[in-house]
């Protein structure tokens, strides 16, 4: 695809059929739901709206040769109108029968799921998309210089969706996402939506930055990016940030339960982007600057200012980035009576390498997972503070910089893509 290429035409197509015919269904029953998924005292016109979702969504499966979602999706939604829609869903079936696409590919998914970070209301709601796989374009050599020992992450381009993806800053689908009674044992495919990165970042991530940063240091290589670069520089991080999680003395897929501990997994998220920029830093990968400073951007400047953030794991781990560069020097300054922060690049990238040491050091000196647990959650407390029962931490006074662009950016609408900008 080409900077400025159209999608190719059986995919336009097929999003114009779903945007016509089973979308706005979507949407209009997702409105039923609560965040359970179970819909309150639930009509005639709840069980009509579900069946005719179901027609059309299967009817379109089995046209483009997708049978066993379609037998999935029928049987996942018949089990559900017969244990009543007061129940909330199990949609196993569907989750399972999902097969990620090849690259170059398009992909159809309809289930109760949960749209993380998209505007609200986000719970377990009936959701859909359609996506087109395009891997970036310096994968095959990554794969060579940087091996991923076990990948299973998708670069897509959302083509059209439920309000939970068309609108809102949602970027991810898991399988763990879909609403199900059984818990997901491995996790077959990870599909991200990066071309929806460049009007997020531009949107929230510079504004933020830009309110606590001399004009001087703000980081820029990530600004005005046209489409495509952004794409994929998103694309490559994504797979550089995900190859490091499976490396190490504590890989994640042999550690899963133990990096879900909300302390371990603040620790390990921040490092494998602390090492993703790094990498950077070394030398041979495309978009290197673009993305360093796309990941600064993100995780300090974005991160902190969800509603949620003394809750939010992602929040967590950008204002826990902030305090650590600023005792080591590489945000100097004083906030106070509106003063701006100066960021010093060479700084950071010591600041992170001395970050990566200090983990890998805990990691070479436990030897059990409560160990893990207990150096995590004491090197996590040196910079977030315990906050108010049940909240994950509080914000210090130094911290609370980071939010000064919250209030203008909270009145902004949530962001809403289609397939047009492509």
């Amino acid at each position: 695809m080409t900077e400025h290429a159209p999608l190719p035409d059986p995919v336009r197509a097929d999003a114009a059929e779903l945007s016509a015919t089973v979308i706005p269904r979507v949407d209009r029953f997702r409105s039923r739901q609560a965040d359970d998924g179970t819909v309150a005292a639930p009509t005639a016109g709840d069980h009509r709206l579900l069946t005719e979702i179901r027609d059309a969504a299967c009817a379109w499966y089995r046209r483009t040769s997708r049978h066993e979602q379609a037998d999935a999706l029928a049987a996942d939604i018949d089990d559900w109108l017969a244990a009543g829609l007061g129940t909330p869903p199990h949609f196993a079936r569907s989750r399972d029968a999902l097969r990620p696409p090849e690259d170059g590919a398009a992909v159809f998914f309809l289930a109760p799921l949960t749209s993380t970070n998209s505007a609200p209301p986000v719970g377990r709601r009936l959701e859909c998309f359609h996506a087109l796989r395009r891997e970036p374009a310096a994968l095959p050599a990554l794969m060579t210089t940087h091996p991923h020992p076990r990948n299973n992450c998708q670069s897509l381009i959302l083509v059209t969706g439920s309000e939970g993806f068309a609108r809102g800053n949602c970027l991810v689908f898991f399988p763990e996402n879909v609403a199900a009674r059984d818990k997901v044992a491995e996790q077959p495919y990870a599909m991200f939506f990066y071309n929806k990165m460049r009007k997020i970042h531009e949107t929230y991530a510079l504004p933020g930055a830009a309110a606590v940063l001399t004009p001087e240091s703000l980081p820029r290589a990530s600004t005005g990016l046209a489409p495509r670069p952004c794409y994929e520089a998103r694309a490559v991080w994504g797979y550089l940030h995900d190859s490091l999680h499976y490396q190490g003395l504590w890989p994640f897929d042999q550690h899963i339960t133990l990096k879900m501990n909300w302390f371990v997994g603040l620790l390990e998220e921040t490092k494998v982007d602390a090492k993703t920029v790094l990498a950077c830093a070394g030398g041979g990968i495309p978009h290197a600057r673009e993305q360093i400073d796309m990941i600064l951007l993100e995780r300090v400047f974005r991160y902190p200012q969800a509603d949620d953030a003394t809750r939010n794991f992602d929040s967590g781990t950008g204002v826990f980035l902030y305090s650590w560069l600023r005792a080591h020097g590489a945000l100097t300054g004083s906030p106070h009576d509106g003063g701006l922060l100066h960021l010093d690049h060479d700084k950071t990238l010591g600041a992170l390498r001395e970050y990566v040491a200090t983990v890998e050091g805990i990691e070479a000196e436990v030897t059990t997972d409560d160990a893990y647990r207990a150096a995590a959650r004491k090197l996590v407390r040196t910079f977030l503070p315990e906050g108010e029962p049940k909240q994950r931490y509080a914000f210090t006074e130094d911290q609370r910089v980071l939010l000064r662009a919250k209030q203008g950016l909270d009145r902004l609408p949530a962001l809403r893509f289609s397939w047009a900008e492509w």
